[in-house]
């Protein structure tokens, strides 16, 4: 099915929203080598900052599941939105180690929420045979923070001030709140079944609904291998190209500018892939492809920056893969119920980012006379494995929807 004109403007100012989130997140990425000089970082004190994003999302995203469905979707969304603002803003005006480390936590704490109140209204608009496209253009929001906005960032944040990146992402988050407040529409189909006083007063029960809930778990762990696998080797991997490979602070805008440009044109196919030929079996093929990228870009010790830039591109174009992941985690969701659901997705996502960070930075050792990272082939097979494992725990979902799609078919039938 196509998608209507309106959809189609409402997913792109989505989009945008999420360019937001995820450029505030990545940008810090790149400017690594920066931050770990001017407040004199050790790896794991870089960790810790990176971590801390992720694992302040999670807990709140863990939180937010009691109350997120108790609220029309427009509304909660500008409200965490708004909070991620001045979170952003906080970052740009940061002095020292500790207060960026608080900033980030804050930052954090609502940012996690974005993703999952974007995924919940993606799910509300689109049917099932619409959420795969829907998805892929969501998700060129990733691939456009990666083409444009992270080497526009870490040129300003290299030649300029390490805030001054920060500080824009507040101005344009600012800008596209008052758009969203303008243009997204009311939804509160979702609180129809709120007249039920059981309802209203049972808290714990989006909770004891999942718990009970083998489909949606094991499509949860699965995800949380998918991003614990991919988000292993961000943290370091620039710091890695300039420490190891010899690479300008400058020329590392090249490698997000390739993959960005790359993903931005496969973030769409994908999803339109995703519907057409299946969600588990594009989202395998992927997974299968990542491999190579991975394997390459962590075990090879001398590389040119062309070589660099081949690889480094079909890494960022291997992490689409999220996309129909995360389509087919979307059709195990309760409609009445997608926003807590969407709350425990993103929380397992960033808890799952976050522990990689942190693991990374335990992993991987620095000597502190050449300042070389050693061990980061480790990571590399640990991604690998890691990445399998989202594959076997996604083929139980995959199996589960074929079966139940085809006694449905028979029960027709009958």
């Amino acid at each position: 099915m196509t998608l209507t004109k309106n959809e189609k403007v409402t997913l792109y100012i989505l989009a945008a929203v999420s360019f937001t989130n995820i450029l505030d997140f990545i940008v810090l990425m790149p400017l690594g080598h920066v931050l770990q000089e001017t407040f004199d970082m050790t790896p794991v004190m870089w960790s810790a900052v990176v971590s801390s994003y992720t694992l302040a999302a999670a807990v709140s995203g863990l939180i937010s599941i009691f109350i997120i469905d108790r609220f029309e979707r427009k509304r909660m969304f500008l409200t965490i939105y708004a909070f991620f603002t001045l979170g952003t803003l906080l970052c740009s005006f940061a002095p020292t180690y500790n207060f960026l480390l608080l900033a980030r936590i804050f930052t954090g704490v609502f940012g996690g929420l974005i993703n999952a109140a974007l995924f919940t209204i993606v799910g509300d608009m689109l049917p099932e045979e619409k959420r795969g496209t829907g998805i892929g253009i969501l998700m060129t929001g990733f691939a456009v923070s990666s083409a444009i906005g992270v080497p526009i960032g870490l040129y300003l944040g290299v030649e300029i001030d390490w805030h001054a990146p920060f500080f824009i992402i507040s101005i344009i988050a600012a800008g596209l709140w008052v758009i969203c407040y303008k243009r997204l529409p009311i939804m509160d189909s979702h609180l129809a079944h709120r007249k039920d006083p059981d309802e209203n007063t049972n808290l714990l029960a989006p909770f004891k609904e999942l718990l009970n809930n083998k489909k949606q778990l094991q499509g949860l762990l699965a995800l949380g291998f998918v991003f614990f696998g991919h988000f292993l080797l961000i943290p370091f991997f620039s710091p890695y190209m300039v420490n190891n490979i010899g690479f300008e602070d400058s020329q590392l805008t090249w490698i997000y500018l390739c993959g960005g440009i790359c993903t931005m044109y496969f973030s769409p196919k994908i999803g339109q892939w995703s519907d057409k030929y299946g969600k588990y079996l594009v989202f395998s093929i992927i997974s299968c492809v990542t491999v190579l990228p991975t394997l390459v870009l962590t075990n090879t010790p001398i590389m040119s920056i062309p070589f660099v830039l081949v690889f480094s591109s079909l890494f960022f174009i291997c992490g689409a893969r999220s996309i129909p992941a995360n389509a087919l985690l979307l059709g195990t969701s309760n409609p009445k119920k997608r926003g807590s659901f969407m709350s425990v997705r993103s929380s397992v996502q960033n808890l799952a980012q976050g522990l990689a960070s942190f693991a990374a930075g335990f992993i991987i050792y620095q000597d502190p006379a050449t300042g070389v990272f050693q061990h980061f082939n480790r990571i590399g097979i640990i991604s690998v494995i890691a990445t399998m494992l989202g594959v076997f725990f996604f083929k139980k979902i995959s199996d589960t929807a074929r079966h139940r799609a085809r006694k449905l078919s028979v029960q027709n039938q009958a």
